[in-house]
């Protein structure tokens, strides 16, 4: 015991500086080489994400989407204000090409690889490099498949992204001095690199997937050793690699770590046999032993008792006594809180369950009374009124169905909302749902609803110019809860507090803002409101 109390400090001390230095070298070495990764592709991302962004934006004009007169014009002009696009072109699900901003039409891309792979996908694709036969360069394909309101395929829209720009622009934010990077595709097909030569060597036989968040290794062809860092990029499945020489990345560090943990093994190695019967025998044992009693209980099996302990030293025993007391008195309060929280979910789905039965009575009563109604404004505002009762009776419905008693999830009340007021209003409307399946406070439920209500009411309202279609979709973004409501066609004017008053009202409620916004399809209403209600 006095040797092992001598020695453990300076062995101690000594190893844990080698591991010390030997984590914060290789802790050091990732992050370099991450952040040279991050800041030699975030360029590259924003360039394909611009590409796709103007792809999204040219599938809503109409005159694109249906190769009209106009559709050669508008490509040319978007090819012009994207430095790195050399064409953009309408393609047909037969491959075949119906309007290009440079490309002849007619031209047949039916059997190209980057077309077949495109055809087959459900959302915005790149290929790999491929030689322009316009421009005679290379370039990445960017497809955008189109598909009809039925769901088929109709086509495609493709740009052509100048690999040499992206090359240039990736030697510009990550020099070859400060290491070799690279951009690929999640099979491992190279995009982009400022040293595509050394790169392809470096990177061409790794599984680079598999070293996403941690250190690899690789030589090239002098047998040099490198060390890289894989991180993925925000979409298009694609990944980014950095890699330096490992020479230049740790130096002497392995040389002190090695140092470090040679001088304390000698001096421990006496003593670790003899110190690791005792503490065995003594302590070890019964340490495990209470280890896997505590695991039991974790389990939720509080009714096991650790009968060995009888046997073990008095300071375990009284350490196992207690771990048993206190077992016994979390089972108790368990089985008392359990019979609480089911008492309360009970009456709380009680509650939503009457109240939704009285809101259908009341409903019913109002439509009973509703068919005498003889003036057409008046059975209109009659109707609505319905409607928001009906809004309610909902509401309450997915409360007393839900699992959970204190969320409601975004999804499923967006979606029966939607089907209640496309057969509700008197016109011909299509109400799309795509939203987040997020989990809502219940407080929120109903003034959502009815603030969703109040909007789909009034763009659907009869006037000259109003939406048929309408998009609702529910996010997150930036800690805010967003609702979207795109309309296919433009609003004779905002839909301020005058012309909505109950919306604005229950966007207050909600401690949000109402906004609405042209776009090239139609308009937006927007409606931003923090997760939970703000109280005073």
């Amino acid at each position: 015991m006095v040797i092992l109390i001598a020695i453990t400090p300076i062995a101690s001390a000594s190893m844990l500086q080698g591991v010390l230095q030997l984590r914060r070298a290789t802790e050091e070495a990732q992050h370099r080489l991450l952040q040279g990764a991050i800041a030699g592709a975030g360029s590259q991302q924003n360039v394909i994400a611009s590409a796709e962004n103007v792809l999204q934006a040219l599938k809503n004009v109409q005159d694109v989407r249906n190769g009209g007169d106009e559709c050669v014009a508008t490509l040319y002009g978007a090819t012009l204000s994207l430095p790195f696009a050399s064409n953009i072109a309408l393609l047909s699900a037969d491959g075949i090409v119906l309007c290009s901003a440079l490309s002849p039409v007619g031209t047949d891309v039916s059997q190209r690889p980057w077309w077949l792979a495109a055809s087959k996908a459900k959302a915005f694709v790149l290929s790999g490099r491929i030689v322009s036969p316009i421009t005679r360069g290379e370039v990445i394909a960017g497809t955008l498949p189109l598909f009809g309101t039925s769901g088929a395929f109709e086509g495609a829209l493709s740009v052509a992204i100048d690999a040499g720009w992206l090359d240039n622009l990736l030697k510009r934010e990550a020099p070859l001095t400060d290491g070799v990077a690279a951009v690929l595709t999640a099979g491992g097909a190279q995009l982009v690199s400022n040293a595509p030569a050394i790169s392809a060597r470096l990177f061409a036989s790794q599984n680079l997937a598999n070293y996403v968040g941690q250190l690899g290794e690789t030589r090239d062809d002098a047998g040099r050793s490198w060390s890289f860092a894989v991180a993925r990029l925000d979409r298009h499945e694609l990944l980014v690699a950095f890699a330096q020489p490992t020479d230049q990345l740790f130096q002497w560090t392995a040389f002190h770590v090695a140092v470090s943990f040679i001088l304390p093994i000698f001096m421990l190695a006496f003593t670790i046999v003899a110190i690791w019967l005792a503490t065995d025998r003594m302590v070890l044992q019964w340490l495990l032993y209470l280890r896997r009693v505590t695991a039991v209980y974790a389990q939720g099996h509080y009714g096991f008792r650790p009968s060995r302990m009888d046997l073990a030293p008095s300071e375990f025993r009284v350490l196992g006594n207690a771990i048993e007391d206190m077992a016994s008195a979390i089972r108790e309060r368990d089985g008392k809180l359990r019979e609480g929280l089911a008492e309360k979910t009970a009456l709380v789905r009680e509650i939503h369950h009457r109240i939704k039965n009285s809101l259908q009575v009341v409903v019913s009563l109002l439509s009973l009374y509703g068919s005498g109604v003889r003036g057409e404004e008046d059975r209109r505002r009659f109707d609505h009124l319905r409607m928001r009762v009906n809004t309610l009776a909902v509401v309450h419905r997915i409360l007393y169905e839900a699992n959970e008693g204190s969320e409601v999830r975004s999804r499923e009340l967006l979606r029966e909302l939607a089907a209640l007021l496309e057969v509700a209003v008197d016109r011909n409307v299509l109400i799309v749902v795509d939203a987040e399946d997020l989990a809502l406070p219940t407080d929120l439920a109903v003034p959502l609803a009815l603030l969703l209500t109040e909007v789909v009411l009034i763009l659907a309202d009869g006037e000259a110019g109003s939406p048929t279609h309408m998009a609702i979709r529910g996010m997150e973004e930036t800690g805010m809860l967003v609702l979207r409501i795109d309309i296919s066609a433009t609003l004779s004017e905002e839909l301020g507090e005058t012309r909505a008053p109950l919306a604005h009202g229950f966007a207050r409620q909600l401690g949000g803002t109402i906004t609405t916004t042209v776009t090239p399809s139609g308009s937006q209403v927007e409606v931003r409101f923090p997760p939970r209600v703000k109280r005073g």
